[in-house]
């Protein structure tokens, strides 16, 4: 098992190294681009709010919070590594939007005097840890089959690549249970400490800001 985790990441890393950039570019629009980019990000704070709803309608306890949160980050995950399919489109546009929405909430706090490092080490870096992996490897995964997709149309102008080709997607295709795999487990540790522990660690920390400013109102 460890054998394929090794050659599974030695495989992806690049994509995965690509998926970071992205995501760091995002974030890096959101913060300081955070006027220009308000309008989307509000369509994407009204998709969380429905997630606290849902949360709340079934019952607002830790378990319903793991839940909601496990499963919708394995339905984007997944998503983001099949769709990658179609030429690599939602991975890159998952990784900038996503990106877009951590800068920007970091501006917001930083708006009214809290850390931007405050607000990341205490409300995303707990769970972050293992969530953040998970995500970016699955955009990477995503990226990958995007990449080999447009190889696939390349190779009818220059067939003498196909043989080449066909052991990439070979290589690509019986790798994906295991990355599949992974990142649900990654993302199962991380919907529970983010569920239970991230929750108390962020109010502990800058429990009078949250209040002050809510961006899910």
């Amino acid at each position: 098992m460890g054998n394929r985790l090794r050659h599974l990441w030695l495989d992806n890393r690049k994509y995965f190294f690509a998926a970071c950039l992205l995501f760091f570019g995002g974030a890096l629009i959101g913060y300081f681009q955070a006027p220009l980019v308000e309008e989307m990000v509000g369509k994407m704070m009204g998709q969380l709010k429905e997630i606290a709803e849902r949360i709340k309608d079934n019952g607002g306890g830790p378990l319903a919070v793991f839940w909601m949160i496990f499963s919708n980050n394995v339905f984007s995950a997944l998503m983001m590594m099949a769709l990658g399919i179609l030429f690599a489109f939602f991975p890159i546009i998952g990784m900038l939007t996503n990106g877009v929405l951590l800068g920007f909430i970091l501006f917001k706090y930083s708006g009214i005097g809290v850390s931007p490092w405050l607000i990341f080490s205490a409300g995303i870096l707990p769970h972050g840890i293992f969530e953040l992996p998970a995500i970016l490897f699955a955009a990477g995964v995503g990226i990958r089959l995007g990449v080999l997709s447009l190889r696939s149309v390349g190779v009818l102008i220059q067939p003498q690549k196909l043989a080449r080709l066909k052991n990439d997607w070979y290589d690509t295709l019986k790798q994906f249970p295991i990355a599949v795999l992974t990142v649900v487990v990654l993302l199962f540790v991380a919907a529970i400490v983010e569920s239970t522990i991230t929750p108390t660690i962020l109010k502990e920390a800058v429990g009078q800001q949250l209040q002050q400013l809510n961006l899910l109102k």
